[in-house]
């Protein structure tokens, strides 16, 4: 799918286009024949694309089908537009932006003459008035011949033309690059979290967003690891208290967020090289398994079932309210036990252990229904490891009563090759895939009683049972598909029965007598 528009923008010609946008996204009847006759053929003289393509890239961008819309300037190769479908709102027959000073983003596209590298960098956030002068400053940076130049937004003020000796001198910093390509990369990765990894390295870097981001290295983050150090006592080392003023997951997130951050600027030639990969990494408290016992696996069982019914009944009424005044209803589910993908998505991911996001990212053909066994393809598993995973009988019967739901059809109808079609769409946009289910989780569990027991767990929940069933640590790697065994090495104690026969083997040699008075009383353990 297409993301791109290209075609001469201008102050008036913008105005135009939003105009247009919204016609055909709303209301294109509201306006007369000739005026939208007249937009199209204004566009289409100054692009490359015909109505149709025009039409469906619209539709799929405001759907949400895409994370940006692009508009490519012709006239000046290389400079860009990003118009972000959350800065815009409905009204009427027209789209109309949120923030008149923040309409999008503008990017210039560059060949780097040093290593012949492109490289893409933000100019600054678009709107009509600033994209004048935004114009100008890219025409005077080709015009001298200085292909390595970057261009950044504090040097595009005041309605002034930049001098492209003022801009050569410039190096893009920390915040530039987070708050342009590397937000960018994360929306298109997934919208909802995006944010939150930009705000992870401004909260806990303030003082690098300054800092150009060729100079974010090792010693630079080891200082920072420093000044998140506590002066212990010796007793303190003695009884192995952290070290950290922070827990080591919230000193970890923030290095790889930061890490992948410079590793983005590396792949898309911003920088060279850095070292942020020789960092000591952070050992994580991981000894404590917890997995669910049989009274909570009963509960989570119960809760999701009255949950899935409640879910049923309220689209049978709402079916029967709207068919009564004659309103568009909903499809039935009749050919499907689930009303959603909330349960079926947990059955799957406690009865096989594959990771959350693996699930996610899976589609039908990844289930082999005749041999039974479920595909992790290389490229959406963490580790980069290829898999299969048997199933169990309910971990089948699920995949295949799921497999009914009406989700599945539109999902079809909405992709071009049906055989890519997801194994959980999202309910909004059935054409791309699911991206959490934290909310519907988080009310399962406190309705069933459950207490500190993660989503994640339902992983190790899985381990754990196959580890005190079958013993083989083995087994156990291969299944939840470790790169080493010394990750799987932490179920192990689960498998190691004989340190509890070995010290029961004490009771059974205890002298008559041998016992505390209490328990003699009580028949606690029997004198026999």
């Amino acid at each position: 799918m297409s993301k791109s528009i290209s075609l001469t923008v201008k102050k008036k010609k913008y105005s135009e286009i939003l105009k247009l946008f919204g016609a055909i996204l709303f209301n294109p009847s509201r306006l007369k024949e000739a005026s939208l006759s007249s937009v199209q053929n204004q566009i289409r003289k100054n692009s490359n694309i015909n109505e149709d393509d025009l039409k469906h890239i619209i539709e799929t961008w405001w759907q949400g089908g895409l994370p940006y819309l692009t508009l490519n300037q012709l006239h000046v190769s290389g400079l860009s537009i990003r118009l972000y479908k959350n800065r815009f709102k409905k009204s009427g027959k027209n789209i109309k932006v949120l923030n008149d000073d923040d309409h999008g983003s503008v990017y210039y596209r560059s060949r780097d003459g040093k290593n012949s590298k492109m490289i893409t960098n933000k100019l600054g956030t678009f709107s009509p008035e600033s994209f004048t002068n935004m114009l100008a400053a890219v025409k005077k940076i080709k015009a001298s011949n200085e292909l390595g130049i970057k261009v950044f937004e504090n040097h595009i003020t005041g309605g002034t033309e930049v001098e492209a000796s003022a801009v050569e001198d410039s190096l893009i910093t920390l915040n530039t690059f987070l708050q342009g390509e590397f937000l960018d990369k994360k929306l298109e990765e997934n919208p909802k979290t995006a944010a939150k990894k930009v705000k992870v390295v401004m909260r806990n870097f303030p003082k690098l967003l300054n800092l150009s981001i060729k100079d974010i290295n090792a010693e630079v983050l080891k200082k920072w690891l420093k000044t998140k150090e506590r002066k212990l006592t010796q007793r303190q080392i003695n009884a192995a208290e952290s070290r950290w003023v922070l827990k080591p997951s919230t000193l970890k997130e923030a290095i790889c967020t930061i890490r992948s951050c410079v590793q983005l600027a590396k792949e898309q030639g911003v920088i060279n090289d850095h070292d942020l990969y020789t960092l000591p990494k952070f050992k994580m408290d991981n000894e404590i398994i917890r997995y669910l016992s049989q009274e909570e696996e009963l509960r989570l069982y119960r809760t999701m079932n009255q949950r899935n019914e409640r879910k049923l009944t309220l689209r049978k009424s709402t079916i029967l309210h709207r068919q009564e005044r004659n309103l568009i209803a909903p499809p039935q589910l009749n050919e499907c036990a689930f009303a959603d993908h909330v349960t079926p998505f947990i059955i799957l991911f406690k009865e096989t252990g594959i990771r959350p996001g693996t699930l996610m990212n899976s589609k039908w053909t990844d289930v082999d229904f005749e041999s039974r066994f479920f595909r992790i393809r290389k490229s959406i598993d963490k580790r980069s490891l290829a898999n299969f995973i048997p199933l169990n009988d309910l971990a089948y019967t699920t995949l295949t009563e799921w497999r009914k739901h009406y989700i599945h059809k539109k999902c079809s109808r909405l992709i071009e090759n049906k055989v890519d079609a997801w194994l959980f769409p999202s309910p909004q946009l059935p054409s791309q895939q699911l991206t959490t289910i934290k909310t519907a989780w988080r009310s399962i569990i406190k309705n069933a009683e459950i207490h500190n027991f993660r989503f994640y767990d339902l992983r190790h929940d899985f381990a754990s049972r196959v580890m005190m069933r079958t013993g083989n640590i083995y087994l156990v790697s291969h299944l939840l598909n470790h790169r080493q065994i010394e990750t799987t090495k932490r179920y192990a104690h689960l498998m190691d029965n004989s340190k509890l026969l070995a010290v029961q083997t004490l009771d059974a040699d205890r002298q008559a007598g041998a016992l505390p008075e209490f328990m003699g009383k009580r028949g606690v353990i029997s004198q026999d």
